[in-house]
């Protein structure tokens, strides 16, 4: 009986590769020591971008349909994947990110990593609607086990749809926070050597609210008198490249502000190391990588006051400010920085092994609801 983690994101490797790339070895070792069975299907794109995927090739299987256009992979998992599982003795599937569940699939357990889709229905965007039709509601209604990242998550699903508060469906499982970053050696980065804020992230106008991290640099610059800088690392998805690449035009002017692109991992280490603080003002987020990794590395994050999972995160290194006030956020940070440089190291938090536990956990569960 073989177990299927189904591995797949489009784009840059941000917080799904991240996500895959921290989750899958120590999942792999621990279903490994239980005697399971595992395959990965992993996407080209996915395997491409992901080291941890390219390190357990041998599992690995790599689906070409996983990153076809949005109907031709839907069609594809309505019609061909059962076919695959059944040639392939695949009897249950783990959906690690962007599931895609229907009633005549294997019994299937599925990752949600935010609710995104649903939020943005209220605001008539209908394209979402159809996503979180397809991602959301599709798991809600056909999938045997649903994991939210994190109780954020978890909270917004109840939310958005209350009947899973009266099964056992839905478990929360905690994301790791230790971070690899810590071990890299360091390299050179063209950090300036004046003081800087650092955001890692999607360049995603709207949803990361770049232009409010914009305005939080401008008005410490206003408030602190120093030449304080704003340095952006990250990269694009297709969904939102043309917003993405309208924002870094509109601020290629501004001496102060850099892109830096997409970086590996090295280089990131370094980043965060050499800032004075990191910034993420997304209201709306499952999860938050880079404020995990900040805090870490031991660097403040500063987040939106509204980012319940920003907070969950980054425990007790974050400032949570309001992004809508830049001038009471500067003063905020300010005094934070001038409290206490960096925040303390952080213990007895979660480790990307006890995540793979508990996610081995839920699969023998299943695998034992089947048997009886």
């Amino acid at each position: 009986m073989t177990v299927a983690l189904i591995a797949h994101y489009l784009g840059p490797r941000l917080g799904i590769g991240h996500h895959l790339e921290r989750l899958l070895p120590p999942l792999v070792k621990e279903l490994t020591s239980r005697n399971i069975d595992v395959k990965i299907l992993g996407s080209p794109n996915a395997v491409n971008r992901t080291p941890a995927l390219q390190q357990l090739g041998d599992i690995v299987t790599i689906l070409p349909q996983l990153d076809f256009s949005p109907f031709k992979r839907y069609f594809w998992v309505g019609t061909g994947l059962v076919k695959y599982c059944n040639q392939h003795n695949i009897k249950t599937l783990v959906w690690l990110s962007n599931p895609m569940v229907l009633p005549w699939h294997p019994p299937t357990i599925t990752t949600i990593h935010d609710v995104n889709e649903w939020k943005a229905v209220t605001k008539g965007r209908w394209r979402n609607a159809l996503r979180g039709f397809i991602y959301l509601d599709a798991s809600v209604n056909f999938a045997d086990k649903i994991i939210a990242i994190s109780e954020a998550t978890k909270q917004d699903l109840f939310n958005f749809r209350p009947q899973l508060q009266h099964n056992h469906k839905l478990v929360h499982i905690p994301q790791g926070i230790d971070s690899q970053l810590i071990k890299i050696p360091p390299v050179d980065i063209p950090a300036p050597n004046n003081p800087f804020l650092l955001y890692v992230g999607r360049i995603d106008p709207v949803a990361k609210r770049l232009q409010a991290t914009l305005e939080l640099a401008r008005a410490i610059r206003e408030v602190d008198n120093r030449s304080w800088e704003l340095h952006l690392v990250g990269g694009m998805n297709k969904s939102t490249q043309i917003a993405g690449e309208n924002f870094l035009e509109s601020i290629q002017d501004i001496p102060w502000v850099h892109y830096q692109g997409y970086v590996e991992d090295d280089a990131l280490a370094q980043w965060y190391r050499q800032t004075d603080a990191v910034v993420f003002l997304s209201d709306r987020e499952g999860f938050g990588f880079p404020i995990a990794e900040a805090a870490s590395m031991r660097r403040w994050a500063i987040i939106s006051h509204l980012n319940t999972a920003g907070m969950e995160a980054g425990r007790e290194a974050i400032i949570a400010i309001d992004p809508d006030r830049p001038q009471q956020a500067a003063k905020q940070v300010l005094q934070k920085l001038e409290e206490r440089k960096y925040p303390a190291s952080q213990a007895n938090f979660q480790k990307w092994s006890d995540s793979a536990v508990s996610y081995a956990d839920e699969i023998c569960k299943l695998l034992s609801n089947r048997i009886d």
